[in-house]
C-alpha cells in the first residue's frame, strides 16, 4: 500500500469512527434501550447493523495501517518485522471473525 493510500485510509477511517461513536452515544442518550429486547432490536435494524459492521471494518483497517506503519518505521530487522506483521495480521483477522460472530448472533437470545 502506497503512503498516500495508507494516509487516506487512516484519515477516512478515523472520520468514520468518530462520526459513528458520536451518533452511537447520542442515540443512547436520546433513546436509551430499556431492555435487552429493545437493545437487540435497535442493533439488528438494517441501518444500525450495517453501520456497526462498517465501524468494525474501519476500526480494523485503522489499526492495521497505524501499527503496520509503526512497525515498518521502527523495526529494522526484516525477520522480526515480518514476524510482527504476520502476528498483527493474524490477530486482526481473529478480531474480525470475533466481530462477525458477535454481529451475526446479536439478539439471538433476546427473549
Amino acid at each position: 500500500m502506497s503512503g498516500l493510500k495508507a494516509w487516506l485510509l487512516q484519515r477516512v477511517s478515523a472520520v468514520y469512527l468518530g462520526a459513528f461513536l458520536v451518533y452511537f452515544l447520542f442515540s443512547l442518550l436520546i433513546n436509551t434501550p430499556q431492555s435487552f429486547a429493545d437493545w437487540s432490536g435497535w442493533m439488528r435494524s438494517g441501518a444500525m447493523s450495517l453501520a456497526t459492521a462498517l465501524f468494525f471494518v474501519a476500526l480494523l483497517a485503522h489499526a492495521w495501517v497505524g501499527v503496520r506503519d509503526v512497525l515498518l518505521d521502527y523495526i529494522t530487522s526484516f525477520a522480526l518485522r515480518l514476524t510482527l506483521l504476520v502476528l498483527l495480521a493474524v490477530g486482526l483477522t481473529l478480531m474480525a471473525l470475533w466481530a462477525i460472530r458477535i454481529l451475526l448472533t446479536a439478539g439471538g437470545a433476546a427473549t
